[in-house]
């Protein structure tokens, strides 16, 4: 199914829209590039600082008015540009002081399916799939106790898929794309 909203045109394989399955930000659907502007390009950039800054208060940092925010984020929101807005929690500060990351392989033809069974234990937060044919799942987690990093393990163990390796992860560092200095160009 193509639909366009803007300048955005979706192909939905069977009218799905990727939006409408939690926890996936795979290949889903096809969609063509949307064209920011320096507002937009800043908007991103503010909520990703915060997504609980309210509209006067972005306003206020765009030199724009709070009805042009609340355009904008509908904008964004409807291309699917901006998909949700989220807490970050600090995991360690409730108890789940072990955070591990397994790699995994799964027959590729189940990969998909099998990610979507691991991503129903509670303490699984994220599974990536590799486009490699060998370990090509990698799912990280949190747990409170060693034996609780155990039981998952063996939770894990008993889907279509083996444990290559599992690691308990020291530190992991990220951040947001800054869109106002990165330069995008067209496809």
């Amino acid at each position: 199914m193509r639909q366009s909203i803007g300048n955005v045109e979706y192909y939905r394989p069977g009218g799905v829209d990727s939006r409408q399955v939690q926890g996936t930000r795979g290949p889903r659907i096809r969609v063509s590039t949307y064209e920011l502007d320096a507002t937009d390009r800043k908007l991103l950039s503010l909520l990703q600082e915060n997504a609980r800054y309210t509209a006067t208060e972005l306003a206020a940092e765009l030199g724009v008015s709070d009805n042009t925010v609340h355009n904008r984020m509908e904008r964004l929101e409807d291309a699917g540009v901006v998909t949700g807005y989220t807490a970050t929690v600090d995991n360690e500060r409730v108890g789940f002081s072990l955070y591990f990351s397994f790699v995994c392989t799964a027959r590729i033809s189940e990969r998909s399916e099998v990610a979507e069974e691991i991503m129903r234990v509670p303490q699984v937060t994220e599974v990536t799939e590799l486009m490699t044919g060998h370990r090509n799942l990698l799912v990280n987690v949190y747990a409170a106790t060693d034996e609780e990093v155990t039981a998952i393990a063996r939770r894990l163990d008993e889907l279509d898929l083996e444990i290559n390796d599992e690691n308990l992860v020291r530190a992991e560092h990220s951040k947001p794309i800054d869109y106002e200095t990165v330069e995008l160009t067209a496809e």
